[in-house]
Order: structure tokens, then sequence, then C-alpha cells
């Protein structure tokens, strides 16, 4: 592609997958919406959860940024009280932050997935996030809604 003129990707065009047992627990979808280019150190995903389903606990290399675009995205950082965002919101990870995200236990969720890259990488997936884990989380954020 030239970098002196604007493209569009059509929807779809840069295909997606299921999220695999490794990386993610429950039904996620994941739909590429733009990749990396020589000017752009970045790729973008639209990332759709079943209810209870949840990525594992992972880093960005560069940062992340979700914008909720339907439902319910719970995110959990160790240490940290979990927290609800719904649509429109947007969740800012820094760089080497651990931390998990997913749909409730009452609601689908998606969102827009912008992660940067440094060297080429952006993801580093850790462990799975336990059923005990997930519900405690599930416990803080909604306690922290009802306040």
């Amino acid at each position: 592609m030239a970098t002196d003129s604007q493209s569009i990707t059509k929807s779809g065009e840069l295909g997606g997958f299921e999220g695999n047992s490794q990386n993610f627990s429950g039904k996620v979808k994941v739909s590429m919406m733009f990749k990396s280019e020589s000017w752009r150190e970045m790729i973008g995903a639209l990332v759709e959860f079943d209810k209870n389903a949840r990525s594992a606990w992972h880093t960005h290399t560069a940062g992340q940024t979700l914008i909720v675009t339907e439902g319910e995205i719970l995110t959990k950082v160790p240490g940290q009280k979990a927290s609800i965002a719904k649509k429109g919101d947007v969740i800012s990870c820094p760089p080497n932050v651990k931390h998990f995200h997913g749909a409730t236990d009452s609601s689908k969720g998606a969102h827009i997935a912008i992660t940067q890259e440094k060297n080429g990488k952006n993801t580093n997936w850790l462990e799975l996030v336990s059923n005990i884990e997930y519900k405690e989380a599930l416990s803080e954020a909604k306690s922290r809604s009802v306040r």
C-alpha cells in the first residue's frame, strides 16, 4: 500500500479466529480490524466474549486501549480492585501491567482492542484466570458499582 494515500479495509477482510484454550476461557471471537504498518505500530481487533468468557492473565509490551462496544467488560489488575466497563467506556492499560479482561456473568461483552507493538511484539500471555479468581473479581467489581 502506498503511504501517501488513505485506504479502507473492509469488515472481515483481515479474518479472525476463535480464542484458543491456552489464552482464553469460554467462547471468544477475535475479528482483526487493522494490522501494523511501517507508519502504524499497533494492531486493532474487535473481541467478543460470551457470558463468563475471559482472557488469560497477560501483559502488553507497549500498552493497550480497549473501547467497550457492547455489554460489560470485567477487568482486573492483581492487587487492585476489579472494575466493570460498559459501552462507550475506555480501558487504558500501560505497558507491562498484568491484567485480564472479559465478559461478566450476566452479560456478553465486546471491545475494540488497539494494541501497540514494540519490536514486533504486542502481548505476553501468562496463566489462565481460575474460576475462583474470576468469581472474586466479579464480586469486587459488583460491590464497587453499587456504591
